[in-house]
């Protein structure tokens, strides 16, 4: 499935949701849904604000891919792109009442693998759907 979607936070829950949906049909763990879903919405929330800086004229393209085992998520913004090596730990004291700063710590721990591409401005997420993998 591809997506191409405006740069709306409307669109996030629905998109979202869609996914979920389509998991559910195929039998997927709760607990392996739960992961996916919010790091799937923490990625489209970083691709539009952090990304595509709320700008209503960018897009967030999205494309997923499920296979018998795994499922595969890319999400890329319009952005200058980021290096996630360079983002401070948001585990640490001095960054734990901070606001912002979770997303790409949650992805990361929340997906088996997230690798991040096009300078920062696409993540591919992947995540097994049995729970031997984890």
């Amino acid at each position: 499935m591809k997506k191409i979607i405006e740069n709306d936070s409307h669109l996030l829950k629905e998109v979202s949701k869609e996914l979920v949906n389509i998991l559910k049909e195929k039998n997927v763990d709760e607990d392996i849904i739960f992961d996916i879903h919010v790091a799937f919405e923490e990625a489209l929330r970083n691709a539009m604000i952090h990304g595509n800086r709320n700008e209503p004229d960018k897009k967030v393209t999205i494309e997923i891919e499920i296979k018998e085992n795994l499922v595969v998520i890319c999400v890329e913004d319009e952005g200058e792109g980021f290096d996630a090596g360079k983002l401070p730990d948001p585990t640490l004291d001095e960054n734990l009442l901070k606001e912002s700063g979770r997303g790409v710590y949650l992805i990361n721990h929340l997906m088996d693998e997230a690798i991040y591409e096009s300078g920062g401005k696409k993540v591919v997420m992947t995540k097994f759907l049995d729970k031997k993998h984890l």
